[in-house]
């Protein structure tokens, strides 16, 4: 919940793909897709614990996701999440301003 806090305050659109809804869903689909409009950038994030695991489903929808040419991440804290969207080409800045 942090994380999609977060990135609602930079002004992201979040869409939150977990259960229980994603019995309808593919196997393997990211728990959240991120847009910004402004910025015209568009994620997909899996967030998991520090300690937690992708399942083989999860890891065959990333690397299908990239091989399309899309922005598919791995994230375990707010900073990930903004790490990604840099990445992706948002301007946002760091804390050391760059």
């Amino acid at each position: 919940h942090q994380i999609r806090r977060e990135l609602e305050k930079l002004g992201c659109e979040v869409c939150d793909l977990t259960q229980p809804r994603r019995t309808m869903l593919p196997l393997g689909l990211p728990d959240l897709y991120v847009r910004h409009e402004g910025w015209q950038v568009r994620i997909w994030l899996e967030v998991k614990t520090e300690r937690g695991r992708l399942s083989p489903w999860q890891e065959a929808w990333l690397a299908r996701e990239r091989a399309a040419g899309g922005h598919a991440y791995v994230v375990r804290s707010v900073n990930d999440a903004l790490n990604a969207l840099r990445e992706a080409g948002a301007p946002i800045e760091t804390h050391t301003g760059r």
